[in-house]
């Protein structure tokens, strides 16, 4: 059962706090500010924590903090040579804070081997040492390590949080990152692929999927990850097929894997040809 940040924090303060946690929901800037945070109420120096004016809190804001680990995928994946990295780390003394932070951004991209290498730190952990697991995809994390630790969920932003960039918050289905991508890469560009997709898919003609294929590996995985928004809303609707959806998320996950994007993309453009006139309700 999740809990929220509030509660969390507020546990913090009563030096009630676990050493294993699971943060999801929102987005990757949004929970990395959260453990910063909780970082900052275990370790200020000053009478209300965080007060961001003492020295520790500074050194939290500005990343230069000695006892706060952070590991982030390298290119598509969290290797085991990563962990071994940060077991050498969480072993040694503390430097200065009362607690150490270990955050492991984008954890659902832990490999097998480099999750259950992790299993044994979650299991047996260093004294003062907090280990915080941030994913948007907390099902994509080895059941070994969700059952130990603590899940806090943190809900997306409302849409007028987004102000002007109302077109990439409802392209992406209220996703913050899939938001974020989105801006990077333009809402036009994208919207002119769904464009070309879905008249590919209406027309039949299988020739007309080669004017997708250009997209490169990141480009792809954007326009997959907002095709899967809409297709999801027009499954709830029942205009097509609930395979649709399954068949996209299959063909994100196999580009994860590192597969063609290219040949994965025109699979899919076939099964969703044989699929998109299928009517449901």
């Amino acid at each position: 059962m999740s809990i929220n940040f509030r509660v969390l924090k507020e546990a913090a303060l009563e030096g009630r706090i676990a050493h294993l946690f699971l943060f999801h929901g929102s987005g990757t800037k949004e929970r990395r500010r959260a453990v910063l945070e909780l970082a900052g109420v275990l370790n200020c120096k000053g009478e209300h924590r965080p007060c961001w004016e003492c020295s520790v809190c500074k050194k939290i804001r500005s990343g230069n903090h000695p006892d706060i680990q952070i590991v982030r995928p390298q290119k598509t994946s969290i290797g085991i040579e990563q962990v071994f990295s940060l077991q050498k780390k969480i072993y040694r003394k503390v430097y200065e804070a009362r607690y150490r932070i270990c955050l492991i951004e984008e954890a659902d991209k832990l490999t097998l081997p480099a999750a259950n290498a992790l299993l044994k730190i979650a299991e047996e952990p260093p004294e003062n040492t907090i280990i915080i697991f941030s994913s948007g995809n907390a099902e994509g994390i080895i059941d070994t390590l969700q059952s130990r630790a603590q899940l806090v969920y943190f809900s997306p932003p409302d849409e007028e949080e987004w102000g002007e960039e109302r077109e990439e918050f409802r392209l992406s289905g209220g996703d913050p990152d899939l938001a974020r991508a989105i801006q990077e890469h333009s809402p036009d560009h994208v919207q002119r692929w769904l464009e070309k997709y879905f008249d590919t898919i209406e027309s039949g003609d299988f020739i007309k999927a080669f004017g997708l294929f250009p997209l490169e590996k990141e480009e792809c995985q954007i326009f997959l990850q907002v095709l899967a928004v809409i297709i999801k809303k027009m499954v709830l609707k029942g205009q097509v097929s609930p395979q649709v959806l399954t068949e996209i998320r299959q063909t994100i996950e196999v580009i994860r894997r590192q597969v063609n994007h290219r040949l994965a993309l025109e699979v899919l453009v076939l099964k969703h040809m044989k699929l998109g006139g299928t009517k449901i309700g």
